[in-house]
């Protein structure tokens, strides 16, 4: 097609631009919005999702914590700081992972009894006791408790004795379900509750959400145990495991009567604290989801992505009760979030269908408009561009032409050292194989004329061996730095000033540099080396000790040496 005016050309440009723009606009309106909440739920969105990009990070510093623990065990082999640090253990694994924080109950149980020590043993079997609820044992949780003599405990056991079967029971009521044993085992619970609340210490930094959980499990007051969860979290560090607990109840406060931004911006606390606490026994993050889930189908991904680490979060801590729990509800948001990319891609299909034949119906109209215009003033236009065209590309064919009759030429090069190289070694095995022969022969004539005496001090004179070491070394240089010319230079470059290697002669190599040829050539075992120059392993071992030392780089010094030259025969093309 030819044109004949640059008014035309503008037209069409300009149309083109005004429909691409309309083609962004119909875009944007198709693609499914998302409701934002406020900006505080905004910047907590954004930081819960910072944390699960870093839960590997944060994982491995958990075990780290973990590690410096663990040495106190071998470090000190006193009792009562073993069960200390058992304790210590335990509740680094409380809410990370299951059977690690059983494993250390379990020794701290054994070791009490050991050395009858009560107060050590009654509180491992109470935790023992509430972390069997945790993963659905409740008939054993509660056998495990009742072993201990509640008349040898002080005021804190105390407490924490009635509290763990508080949290026993109410487990077990949920798990049940039904109208036969929740009613049963909520009023157990709300019982011990009511015993535990007399025993807790008014100065702890929890006492203020332990109020909130009797006011909602005893005086079933929500607006009281409400304003107890508040005063917790103001008191709490947000490190606390107690600080995401009082937000996951204030979730379900504000929820429960229909406050939904408030529901979900407790819901992101709790769940920002288990992330930074390293928490895998949660419940947050699920509720999460499902709160997305029910409230925000636009954000179906966000969902899915939150339930299906609370699962990988539920198997890590191995939660038996909690996988199949989520279990249960991650197909709804797998398959809703499915059914609502089906629909977005339908959508934009829809769109782009649409925009396309717009785009169409504008360019019959371009191209009309623009035959009308005319054509000699663009030819002339054109023909000049294509000899513009044509000469620069005459240009880059020549400077092509050029760079491939450099790469034939050093490829040629290349092959011709590569050919020296095939000879000189086979000049050598050739050499090596008639003076096999010719010892052979007389290996042979020696011992059918009886002259062991003779032949034993020919063999054993070393100078043919250090006449043929020394042809063979000679050669090894002559064909190496004919292969690589810049060897030298460049493993000079990875050695500091004082440690760089000063060469004799020019057409020879040090021993420093026969070995580092010999890494270069892909061998790495000091024993080979030492075979192939003539000296021993320890040999060999030491030079290549004294040469990392020499080395800018000493931890990465011998990976750089295997790098060097990767251009062959570089020295010949410049």
């Amino acid at each position: 097609m030819a044109f004949n005016s640059t008014e035309s050309i503008i037209f069409a440009l300009n149309s083109v631009l005004v429909m691409r723009k309309l083609l962004l606009y119909v875009l944007l309106l198709l693609l499914p919005t998302t409701t934002f909440a406020g900006s505080n739920t905004e910047q907590l969105r954004q930081k819960l999702d910072k944390l699960l990009a870093q839960r590997n990070s944060l994982i491995n510093a958990k075990y780290k914590d973990i590690k410096r623990l663990k040495k106190y065990l071998t470090a000190n082999g006193n009792a009562i700081n073993h069960l200390q640090t058992y304790e210590q253990l335990y509740e680094e694994y409380y809410v990370f992972q299951f059977d690690s924080a059983m494993t250390y109950l379990d020794k701290g149980i054994q070791l009490s009894r050991q050395i009858k020590n009560s107060y050590y043993y009654n509180t491992n079997v109470i935790r023992k006791a509430e972390l069997l609820s945790i993963g659905g044992l409740y008939s054993e949780a509660v056998h495990e408790i009742e072993q201990v003599d509640t008349t040898l405990l002080d005021r804190p056991q105390r407490f924490e004795y009635y509290f763990s079967l508080f949290r026993i029971y109410t487990y077990w009521a949920d798990f049940c379900n039904d109208k036969t044993y929740t009613p049963t085992y909520r009023e157990r619970a709300k019982n011990n509750l009511k015993k535990a609340m007399p025993y807790c210490d008014e100065t702890d930094k929890s006492y203020e959400y332990y109020c909130g959980e009797y006011a909602v499990f005893v005086l079933n007051n929500h607006m009281k145990a409400r304003a107890h969860y508040l005063k917790a979290i103001k008191q709490l560090p947000s490190s606390s495991r107690y600080y995401a607990m009082a937000c996951f109840a204030l979730s379900g406060n504000y929820g429960s009567e229909g406050d939904t931004e408030k529901q979900e911006e407790y819901l992101l606390l709790s769940s920002i604290g288990d992330m930074e606490n390293c928490t895998m026994e949660n419940f947050a993050l699920q509720n999460l989801a499902m709160y997305i889930f029910e409230h925000n189908k636009d954000e179906l991904d966000r969902a899915q992505q939150y339930i299906q680490t609370a699962l990988e979060d539920a198997r890590f801590y191995n939660n038996r009760l909690r996988i199949i729990e989520i279990s249960s509800k991650l197909p709804a948001i797998v398959s809703s979030y499915q059914q609502t990319l089906n629909q977005r891609n339908k959508v934009q299909m829809t769109a782009i269908i649409v925009i396309s034949l717009l785009l169409l119906f504008l360019l019959f109209a371009v191209v009309y408009i623009v035959k009308q215009t005319k054509r000699l003033s663009l030819q002339q236009q054109k023909l000049q561009l294509n000899n513009n065209q044509l000469s620069n590309l005459n240009t880059q064919q020549k400077q092509l032409n050029t760079q491939l009759h450099d790469l034939n030429a050093l490829l040629v090069d290349t092959n011709r050292k590569r050919e020296r190289l095939a000879k000189l070694y086979i000049d050598l095995c050739a050499k090596y194989i008639a003076r096999l022969k010719k010892q052979q022969t007389l290996v042979k004539r020696k011992i059918k004329a009886n002259q062991i005496t003779e032949l034993l001090s020919q063999l054993s004179s070393e100078r043919l061996s250090e006449e043929d070491a020394a042809t063979f070394l000679s050669r090894f240089d002559k064909a190496f730095l004919d292969l690589y010319p810049d060897f030298t230079e460049e493993l000079n470059n990875l050695l500091l000033p004082d440690g760089k290697i000063q060469n004799k002669s020019n057409d020879g190599l040090t021993t420093e540099q026969r070995i580092m040829a010999l890494i270069r050539l892909g061998v790495k075992e000091s024993s080979e080396i030492a075979d192939l120059l003539f000296y021993s392993p320890q040999t060999i071992y030491n030079y290549r000790s004294v040469l990392k030392g020499k080395a800018v780089n000493k931890e990465t010094f011998e990976e750089e040496v295997m790098t060097l030259c990767r251009v062959i025969g570089k020295s010949n093309t410049n």
